[in-house]
């Protein structure tokens, strides 16, 4: 995360994310916040983690397939967002490229926390067409 060439902001969203200090519902309701429903806003299934918010939501396992089949892998997802982050690595290419793969990651993942936002905060529709249209 830390040889991304990105901002520092990036580079701690990143770490918040793969350390599990974002503002989940779950996580707030954890620290005493009194949160009127845990269901995540993508899927409206299941209580909104990290975990599920950016890797077992219906929602985002789709963005997820459209970046796979974007570059041509067909990749298995990791049971934690720390090892997905980990193998989002390609064998055989440089540690720049790589690096870059990782950078593609972080994207991803805050493109997928910006469209939750958006639901949550400005009455958005859930479509995930549209958290590629935001980039």
């Amino acid at each position: 995360m830390w040889d991304l060439n990105i901002p520092g902001s990036g580079k701690v969203f990143g770490w918040r994310v793969l350390m599990d200090r974002m503002s989940s519902r779950m996580n707030l309701a954890r620290r005493g916040i009194n949160i009127q429903c845990n269901i995540g806003p993508l899927c409206m299934k299941e209580e909104e983690t990290i975990q599920h918010l950016l890797m077992y939501c219906e929602v985002s396992q789709r963005v997820w397939d459209k970046c796979d089949r974007w570059v041509g892998l067909t990749t298995v997802r990791n049971n934690d967002i720390i090892n997905h982050f980990r193998n989002f690595y390609a064998i055989g290419l440089s540690k720049k490229t790589n690096i870059v793969w990782k950078g593609m990651w972080l994207t991803i993942v805050w493109e997928i926390w910006k469209y939750r936002n958006k639901i949550i905060f400005s009455n958005g529709v859930v479509d995930d067409v549209e958290i590629f249209a935001m980039t």
